[in-house]
């Protein structure tokens, strides 16, 4: 029966669209045959994009060009978003500093996903693998994953509990006026001194970092991996001192601080730093403080206490 181009409207035009649709299902299948391809080759199915948005709170902005990354875990891969940093008040921002939503696109099937985190990407880094700087991580339940850096993924401690002590003393000076011009983890005494810090070992990316808090102005003792070996760097003396993290404040003042320090009524802090890290400043990881007195003593023992703030949040698939 030949195809009208105009129906009555007292036809019924179902058998002859059946038969139509019946056509056009033999002649594809007439193409797929001669063309000698199989359905796979020739038929793609569109991946559904995929979000995840993150509710993230006290996450500090990124400096020099480093830069987040959301990833998925999917049995033993680990599917990426685009890289993005937050500014001071968590807003969500782009490598070209654009304003972003906190919904970030995977392109990929993560419905099976098993673990959100979040890393800190050095901004050299090119590559599709996470950095080993992970600072939020947590496993998927239904659609949300409770993120924090106590996961096992993440720094897999929570600090919770811990203690230590600090001295100030000056080991490169003999003069009574700063003789207090030092800070350093120790215990015991000066003759003596034991390790002041019983931390837990950090995984790859992470160093502690201890601090000189005077008002707000902060000196850096140099990072460190170990509570009883030498931290990784001597910036304000050349003096040979023992094997423990700390720093004499002697010489290569930094601005708006003047030395030999005065540490009088100041707070002394140890923070977790990303490394590489993106600044000299703390990153906002704050895990021990202690308080120094108006009149110290040198080489006497005072104690840290804990005083965890890290970054913390939650991720929604949907």
């Amino acid at each position: 029966m030949p195809i009208r181009s105009h129906v009555p409207h007292f036809f019924d035009p179902q058998p002859q669209l059946k038969t139509m649709r019946n056509l056009i299902r033999i002649f594809a299948l007439a193409v797929l045959v001669t063309t000698g391809c199989d359905s796979g080759d020739v038929v793609e199915q569109d991946v559904a994009q995929v979000q995840v948005r993150l509710e993230l709170e006290n996450l500090p902005p990124l400096q020099d060009g480093f830069a987040y990354q959301a990833w998925v875990q999917v049995g033993f891969v680990s599917h990426a978003s685009d890289r993005f940093n937050v500014t001071e008040n968590g807003s969500f921002v782009n490598d070209a500093g654009q304003f972003i939503q906190n919904a970030l696109v995977f392109e990929v099937d993560i419905s099976e996903a098993t673990e959100v985190f979040v890393t800190i990407e050095d901004k050299r880094d090119s590559d599709d693998q996470p950095s080993g700087t992970v600072v939020l991580a947590g496993d998927v339940s239904g659609s949300t994953a409770t993120l924090s850096t106590n996961h096992e993924r993440a720094l897999g401690v929570s600090f919770e509990g811990q203690s230590g002590t600090f001295m100030l003393l000056n080991w490169a000076s003999g003069a009574s006026t700063d003789e207090t011009s030092g800070l350093w983890f120790i215990d015991g005494t000066r003759a003596a001194p034991t390790a002041g810090l019983s931390l837990p070992t950090l995984p790859e990316g992470w160093v502690y970092e201890g601090w000189m808090d005077q008002g707000g102005t902060l000196v850096s003792t140099g990072a460190f991996r170990e509570n009883d070996s030498h931290d990784l760097a001597r910036q304000y003396s050349n003096t040979d001192t023992p094997s423990f993290p700390g720093e004499d404040f002697l010489e290569n003042a930094p601005e708006g601080v003047s030395f030999p320090l005065d540490p009088s009524g100041g707070t002394v802090r140890v923070t977790v730093e990303p490394f590489p890290d993106d600044t000299v400043a703390p990153y906002g990881i704050f895990i021990l403080s202690g308080s120094v007195p108006a009149s110290p003593s040198s080489a006497t023992p005072y104690p840290l206490q804990t005083e965890v703030a890290a970054p913390s949040g939650t991720a929604t698939l949907f």
